[in-house]
């Protein structure tokens, strides 16, 4: 794994903000970090580069300790942030010369290609960039090193569509080379080049699998019922807001074993049944985990 945490923890004061989180980051993965705001991905992806330190627990970045990377390990990892701050009294040419002489490994013929593809005006004084130029500008700076490794805390917030397309395209060159770490709301947008996802939810992380094992097992259920039930006292757990109106049950499976199995698990509440079982999309998955954790919590809180 090229990240490992191990029961990572973070708190201020009485306020904890990572609570024992294991995230596992294989190499050559894109992996996705999501969750609503607050959740804690932005405090994980700083202490995995030691902006932040754990109160508790570990993080391993490259096989090493995240409070002990040395300037070497920091050769091979780029961290580019929506709130990343630059020397705005350069231009963006000044920029890309000055951050050339730091990194040994720097791909002149790449930051140009990407410069290019982009469309960077080098006069152009990085005070005076749009939000868009910005992060085409520092996902440039954090690419054209070649990193094992590419952490990027919300790249694509407050792009428009075209910007979007330009940063997704410019990362998707780079997928397999470059181990990413992404986090952001733009679900739709990251869900065609991702293979794993970690969903966070008040500093906790309830579940990680690959993109391909999270599509397989989630799918949308509207089931039509012979006659008007009621829902059973205890359903299988694998259903997900389970409700019934009139003759129509409607639920999230999220535990899909096929067509035959589904039924099998319906007829023992409800008989012989017609049923229809939709595969879901990132984002629709996300909605339905974010409902799903407040409620959980509504009932414990109860």
């Amino acid at each position: 794994m090229i990240i490992e945490t191990e029961n990572l923890c973070k708190t201020y004061g009485r306020v904890r903000v990572l609570d024992n989180i294991n995230l596992q980051v294989p190499e050559g993965s894109v992996f996705a970090l999501v969750g609503t705001n607050g959740a804690g991905k932005t405090t994980t992806m700083r202490t995995l580069v030691n902006i932040l330190q754990p109160s508790s627990g570990v993080a391993r970045v490259l096989g090493t300790d995240s409070r002990r990377l040395l300037p070497e390990a920091f050769q091979q990892i780029g961290y580019v942030s929506e709130n990343q701050e630059l020397p705005e009294r350069l231009t963006i040419a000044q920029y890309f010369d000055y951050l050339r002489a730091l990194y040994p490994g720097w791909d002149h013929g790449l930051e140009q290609s990407m410069r290019r593809d982009m469309e960077l005006p080098p006069k152009r004084q990085l005070s005076k960039l749009s939000h868009g130029m910005r992060m085409k500008t520092v996902l440039i700076a954090g690419l054209a090193f070649r990193p094992k490794l590419l952490i990027l805390d919300e790249p694509l917030s407050g792009m428009d569509t075209l910007t979007r397309d330009e940063v997704v395209d410019g990362l998707l060159e780079q997928a397999g080379e470059t181990t990413i770490l992404i986090s952001s709301h733009e679900l739709s947008e990251i869900e065609s080049f991702t293979s794993h996802i970690a969903f966070m939810d008040r500093g906790t992380l309830p579940f990680q699998e690959s993109i391909e094992s999270l599509h397989s097992r989630f799918r949308d259920v509207y089931v039509t019922l012979s006659a008007q039930k009621v829902m059973p006292a205890s359903p299988p757990p694998s259903w997900i807001a389970p409700q019934i109106e009139g003759h129509l049950l409607r639920f999230i499976e999220s535990d899909f074993q096929g067509a035959d199995c589904l039924q099998q698990k319906l007829a023992q509440y409800f008989g012989a049944v017609q049923f229809e079982a939709e595969p879901m999309n990132l984002r629709e998955i996300s909605k339905v985990l974010i409902r799903d954790a407040r409620q959980t919590r509504r009932e414990l809180a109860a």
